[in-house]
């Protein structure tokens, strides 16, 4: 091809494509708009729906700002953006409609009704959740077990306790059982005879087993129990809702979320989805009050600025060809099972992102998570390519924050809080794989919830590595943990795993817990640690049922610096600092004896695989500082004398470099509050610490929720 030639396919390509991007066009869509209009700003369209149906790959679908949009099972096609325009909050996107209860119940005339023809499956007064009719009421707590061995019978005395009990009382109703330490189950009962005995569907039933006396449950789905303002059920058509006590019964917005299904127990892999992309980027959308799935995403995409709040089950769902996706800088609230979750190909390119988010309140209503293992949780990589999680906060999770389920994903620079809220037998930071880079997150007060289970112990670890196969090659480092309700960092049955530079603090059992299982050759490098237990302890204090139900009575076991069972090799460990006040009576613990050592040569010879090179052990009383921020800061030592664990002096200030920590110690009685110091100043202990996410500019506070987010709103039409 001669140069005139070479020079004429250029023009005509960049022709091409000039009108291939003239061509791509911005939809508009409004609460006052028209379905039919020309899609204009002066123009606007009535619904997303007709928006998708016009649009083709390119184009923008634009949503006004201030406005509410119903979409549900709808299918955005390949190469759309969807984002907002105008001035006034985030656009809201949503499965919910209004409903007028304008008639009373017989039997309570306290208790408003409506019609509404399709099952409602969730209910919201005036923006707040309210839950379904149960018995016992919330106040009242959980009935209790009192059969073992049965995942498909409940037997309870206490069934004969409730006035106007009966055989078939309940026969169609739901119990929504902790039927195990690390799930939940919402049942249909099929037969209740006699009065003490629920028989379960066991279609419903979770393929492990178990079962154990002692586990808590609660009653819903049946008219009967509607019995306490803030509660409702629904009926052959009709809404019924006992007002809430803070709602004026004249004046309350009523908004429902309803389904068509038969089958109301919906679980990730079959639930609903509202909407469908392939391929579609969203900025500055509001997703809100969905049975199943918010937004599942095939093919690439990115999802930045929106918010996810007031949903049954899971705001973001990754399929199959969905790598690589980023999402960054969101919202997610009050989601009652999973954040993001999803299974993608393993031969699509790395490079998915999850970063700057704020996760608050991720499956922490008690039975509302789910059921079956890997529930309530803030993210569940079950499986993708390289992903990075990053810069994220997760403030009370049910169970983990996140969830490694495939090789070679890194976790790091988050913060953790209250992880394991509404379950036991899991870790902030929980694996189920290879490779993964665990690095420089702060881990603060995991919970490991025992208050309705049956009688297990304590089992709210900071990072675990799961032992069930021989995972291997875990890079565990700079990390720094306070407060955990179990160990601080666990690492049982795994091999070639790295361990190095973390600070472990205040942790129920140990700070570090190695255990074998068939192959006691680990190979691990352990070194430059800080692993500090403290007496008397600053942990959350939670009400507990426990007990080692092989062995009872449970015995609590002292706090201890490093945890390990005997006879292994785990490899090499060295540079450790230990701190234990000189109350404990050790510092080191082997099992399965508890045998006991406080200094480094009896520790030593016991252990091949330690070492007192660069070790020492400080018989002192600990407090943690730690940087949260993304900037070196200079934080002021509290008042007292302190050291650090050499014994070296320490100033005035100490300077912390972004997500580092620094134990100083001293012979004193530490004060029993603050637990820690934050370089950011939050109250990390609040209930609700923060509203917002890490901005790009590496600011402490950012604009997270806008202002009126998650306040109420109206439905389309009301």
């Amino acid at each position: 091809m001669d140069i005139r030639c070479s020079k004429i396919a250029a023009l005509a390509a960049s022709v091409i494509l000039v009108s291939v991007t003239a061509e791509a066009r911005d939809w508009h869509v409004a609460p006052g708009g028209v379905d039919g209009g020309a899609g204009t700003i002066g123009d606007p369209l009535a619904t997303i729906a007709h928006a998708v149906s016009r649009a083709a790959a390119g184009d923008a679908i634009l949503l006004e700002r201030g406005g509410t949009y119903f979409a549900d099972d709808l299918a955005a096609g390949s190469g759309l953006s969807v984002a907002a325009y105008g001035n006034g909050v985030r656009p809201i996107v949503t499965g919910s409609v209004r409903v007028n209860l304008a008639g009373t119940w017989g039997a309570n005339p306290a208790v408003r009704t409506g019609t509404v023809a399709q099952r409602v499956v969730a209910c919201y007064v005036n923006g707040r959740f309210v839950r379904l009719a149960r018995w016992p009421n919330i106040a009242d707590g959980f009935l209790r077990v009192d059969n073992d061995d049965n995942p498909n019978r409940i037997v309870d005395a206490e069934l004969a306790s409730r006035p106007g009990a009966a055989p078939g009382r309940w026969s169609g109703a739901w119990v929504r059982w902790r039927r195990w330490s690390w799930w939940w189950e919402t049942r249909p009962i099929t037969q209740h005879s006699p009065v003490n005995t629920l028989d379960l569907d066991p279609a419903g039933a979770f393929s492990d087993p178990f079962s154990d006396p002692g586990s808590g449950y609660f009653i819903d789905n049946d008219l009967d129990e509607l019995d306490a303002p803030g509660e409702w059920h629904w009926q052959a058509g009709v809404l019924y809702l006992y007002p809430p006590s803070w709602a004026d019964p004249a004046t309350m917005k009523v908004d429902v979320v309803t389904t068509t299904s038969t089958d109301l127990l919906v679980d990730h892999g079959t639930e609903p989805v509202g909407v469908r992309t392939s391929g579609t980027s969203f900025r500055d959308i509001h997703f809100s009050r969905y049975y199943g799935t918010a937004l599942a995403i095939n093919r690439p995409a990115t999802i930045e600025d929106c918010t996810f709040s007031e949903l049954e089950s899971t705001a973001v769902l990754y399929t199959w060809d969905s790598q690589p996706f980023t999402i960054r800088r969101s919202v997610f609230s009050d989601i009652r099972n999973i954040a993001i979750r999803g299974w993608a190909d393993l031969a699509d390119p790395p490079g998915s992102l999850i970063e700057r988010n704020l996760f608050i309140r991720i499956g922490s209503e008690p039975g509302y998570g789910g059921w079956g293992s890997w529930h309530a949780a803030g993210i569940i990589l079950g499986q993708a390519t390289a992903a990075v999680v990053r810069l994220n906060r997760f403030v009370d999770t049910g169970y983990a924050g996140i969830i490694l389920g495939s090789d070679g994903q890194t976790v790091e620079n988050n913060v953790f809080v209250r992880a394991m809220g509404t379950l036991n037998d899991g870790a902030a930071v929980y694996t189920n794989c290879n490779a993964s880079i665990i690095r420089g997150n702060i881990i603060l007060d995991t919970i490991g919830d025992l208050e309705y289970s049956h009688p297990w112990w304590p089992m709210g670890h900071g990072i675990w590595p799961e032992f069930l196969s021989e995972f291997h090659d875990t890079v565990i480092t700079d990390n720094t943990l306070y407060g955990n309700n179990g160990h601080g960092i666990f690492l049982p049955n795994n091999f070639d795993c790295t361990i190095s530079g973390n600070v472990i603090v205040d942790s129920r059992r140990a700070a570090l817990g190695l255990y074998v299982d068939a192959d006691p050759n680990q190979n691990h490098v352990i070194t430059g640690n800080t692993l500090v237990s403290t007496e008397p302890t600053r942990r959350i204090d939670r009400p507990e049922n426990l007990s080692h139900w092989w062995l009872p009575p449970y015995t609590e076991p002292i706090p201890v610096a490093l945890e390990y069972d005997a006879p292994a090799d785990y490899g090499s460990m060295s540079h450790t600092t230990f701190v234990a006040p000189a109350a404990l009576a050790g510092v080191i613990r082997k099992e399965p004896a508890g045998t006991l050592f406080s200094t480094l040569g009896a520790w030593t010879a016991d252990a091949p695989w330690a070492s007192a090179t660069g070790s020492l052990i400080s018989r002192s009383n600990a407090i943690l500082l730690f940087n949260d921020t993304e900037a070196a800061a200079v934080m002021t030592v509290p008042s007292g004398t302190w050291t650090r664990p050499d014994g070296s002096a320490v100033g005035p200030t100490v300077t912390l470099q972004p997500w580092r920590s620094a134990v100083l110690v001293t012979a004193n009685v530490a004060p029993p509050a603050p637990p820690y110091f934050a370089a950011s100043g939050i109250n990390w202990r609040a209930e609700t610490p923060v509203e917002s996410y890490l901005g790009d500019d590496g600011s402490i506070f950012s604009d997270g929720f806008e202002s009126g987010d998650l306040l109420a709103w109206a439905v389309p039409g009301q």
